[in-house]
């Protein structure tokens, strides 16, 4: 999983100005200030260059802050991609499985079938006993049924255990 990296550099951003309040030349020590020649400088010109490497801080913060919050924004971006795809890729499934499955419950009375029951479902379906044979079962109030396409053709399966082949009307 990818780290917000973003948020890191925010933080470094605030790192980098906490300590710009302080000056620049007094962070150095007397052997630094020498060897790059401070101690040849004026008090005005020393006060110059702290104000200079003050602005240069500032700048590279709001630099640092922008990067970040860009950084950010494209995670975001990226994330939200993601979960749109994911649920993209759920609906495709659910319509695949709508092609291949329902389920629904049988409207009324339900005993099984005799060689030509039509069966009206919930969800306004009709579909049709395609296969001779009886089925009995004790009488149930709209009970729940699959309905799935297997082998090129349609099952229903009642609650009970039994299945018969259908085609659908409606």
């Amino acid at each position: 999983m990818k780290t917000p990296s973003g948020f890191f550099v925010l933080l470094l951003g605030w790192a980098v100005v906490a300590p710009a309040q302080e000056r620049f030349t007094d962070r150095l020590s007397a052997e630094e200030k020498k060897a790059v020649g401070l101690d040849l400088l004026s008090p005005e010109q020393v006060a110059a260059l702290n104000a200079l490497v003050h602005r240069d801080r500032q700048q590279g913060a709001v630099q640092v802050r922008e990067q970040a919050k860009a950084e950010l924004r494209e995670e975001v971006k990226a994330q939200v991609k993601a979960l749109a795809k994911v649920e993209v890729q759920q609906e495709q499934q659910q319509a695949r499985e709508t092609e291949t499955r329902v389920l629904s419950r049988i409207l009324g009375k339900y005993s099984g079938w005799d060689g030509s029951t039509q069966f009206k479902l919930e969800n306004g379906q009709i579909w049709r006993q395609s296969e001779p044979g009886i089925f009995y079962t004790k009488p149930l109030d709209s009970p729940a049924v699959l309905i799935e396409k297997i082998f090129g053709g349609w099952r229903l399966y009642d609650q009970n255990g039994g299945w018969v082949r259908v085609v659908r009307i409606k």
